[in-house]
């Protein structure tokens, strides 16, 4: 793995994804192809205060970082080495492929891609259990976000339990590790001898979940949801909850029903909790498209480095373009 296509999509999967941008296109151009729900989303995001929104925008863009940062530094837990950009890139290739096909299809694409950074004889093997070692450690986060949320009198205890559980399953893990030689507990056996990779593992998996909770934070404000930071840390947890086994491409349906749900928990109408679900997730998975896209810019094969860069650039620029035209007729004109 030496030549630099070795950690580039390859020319099918490339063309398999610009299909599937495609079929996107399609439908966000008549939505009444996809039913009266996004219909009702779009609607939703026309009455919402579009400054609240642009500010949950940026909580999920932060999210997909700090999960980005997460993977990298996963990774690197069994000496797999690569930038933030070029992390964010592959990170961002799952998500895309997350949101068309269900059963979490995108995490074996950023399985496929991150192992191509790991060296040694097993390096999927190796990079599933750096896989392992980021779900209990975000287990871990999320289980202090519990306990902030139960303090609120926000949620009960109980969910800390599952938590506990799978903390405990990775603290095993690791003890195991140090007595076994399997490249699957490489991960395990890295963060048992060194404290300063566990610090900055948890630390990415934060930054990612508190990007989640401002985003959620922000899209009750817009709505003008009560205590919006109180319902957030009720929403995030059962996302992840909702999220471990998705039936449906991007989990439509089971992610809004969740946060209708934990909104209903929070004393907000079910109406009030179905249009927040539909807007969380349409803000989400149009920053998960943006991001995924641009992973493809990045990822994809150019027959010379002047090629690639001229894509990139042009890439950069027409996102510039297009962020600032919806920017200022979404926020500037309305204040002029």
């Amino acid at each position: 793995m030496t030549s630099a296509q070795s950690w580039r999509v390859g020319r099918g999967g490339f063309a398999a994804a610009l299909l599937l941008v495609c079929v996107l296109g399609v439908a966000v151009a008549t939505p009444k192809l996809l039913g009266t729900r996004v219909s009702q989303a779009l609607d939703t995001l026309g009455r919402a205060d579009p400054r609240w929104l642009w500010l949950a925008a940026a909580g999920f863009a932060l999210a997909v970082v700090g999960s980005a940062g997460s993977w990298r530094s996963g990774v690197s837990l069994v000496g797999g080495r690569t930038s933030l950009t070029d992390a964010t890139a592959r990170y961002g290739a799952g998500s895309l492929v997350n949101t068309f096909v269900p059963a979490r299809a995108g995490d074996a694409v950023r399985l496929g891609l991150f192992s191509r950074l790991v060296a040694g004889d097993q390096p999927l093997r190796t990079t599933g259990g750096a896989f392992a070692a980021l779900g209990v450690a975000r287990a871990a986060v999320l289980g202090v976000l519990v306990v902030a949320a139960a303090f609120a009198g926000a949620v009960p205890l109980w969910p800390l339990a599952v938590a506990a559980a799978l903390v405990a399953v990775g603290v095993a893990a690791a003890v195991r590790a140090r007595h076994s030689r399997a490249h699957i507990l490489d991960a395990f056996r890295a963060l048992a001898t060194s404290r300063t990779a566990s610090l900055r593992l948890v630390g990415w998996i934060t930054l990612s979940i508190a990007g989640r909770v401002a985003a959620a934070t922000a899209i009750g404000a817009a709505l003008g949801i009560g205590r919006p930071f109180i319902a957030a840390l009720i929403i995030v947890p059962a996302l992840d909850v909702a999220g471990i086994l998705p039936v449906t491409p991007g989990n439509v349906g089971v992610a809004n029903a969740a946060i209708a749900i934990a909104y209903r928990l929070h004393g907000v109408s079910l109406d009030h909790g179905i249009a927040a679900g539909i807007t969380f997730q349409t803000l989400e998975t149009a920053i998960s498209l943006t991001v995924g896209i641009a992973g493809l810019l990045w990822l994809a094969p150019y027959r010379t480095p002047t090629a690639r860069r001229v894509a990139l650039l042009g890439g950069v620029a027409s996102y510039v373009l297009a962020i600032g035209s919806i920017f200022g007729a979404t926020v500037v004109v309305p204040l002029v």
